[in-house]
């Protein structure tokens, strides 16, 4: 299985005005689909958002490298372990995107 991933996907802009705008959890949903279709080489439709992350057989360096990539888009630091604590790609994108706009409004 390859794990290494060429990233054609944007890094959003931050505002430099201090301001920070979440992504939804579609969009985070999208670039946990693009990775994993890349990792697998699949076509990203062929990608299940319901199933858990474990029947995709990710090696723990691939699911360090989607944190890792989720961080990089993101801008923000997260859990090694979230694809062990978190059972799905529609979970994971759904908690994150939560997470994330909780800090944007306190």
């Amino acid at each position: 299985m390859q794990t290494s991933i060429s990233d054609s996907t944007q890094v959003p802009n931050h505002p430099t005005d201090g301001s920070q705008t979440s992504p939804t959890a579609e969009v985070i949903q999208g670039w946990i689909i693009d990775y994993v279709a890349q990792v697998l080489e699949i076509e990203p439709n062929q990608v299940n958002t319901q199933a858990a992350f474990d029947q995709y057989g990710l090696d723990s360096a691939t699911a360090i490298s989607l944190i890792c990539h989720i961080e990089a888009l993101s801008g923000r630091e997260l859990s090694p372990t979230l694809l062990y604590d978190l059972p799905s790609i529609k979970v994971l994108s759904q908690r994150l995107a939560a997470n994330f706009s909780s800090v944007v409004h306190k």
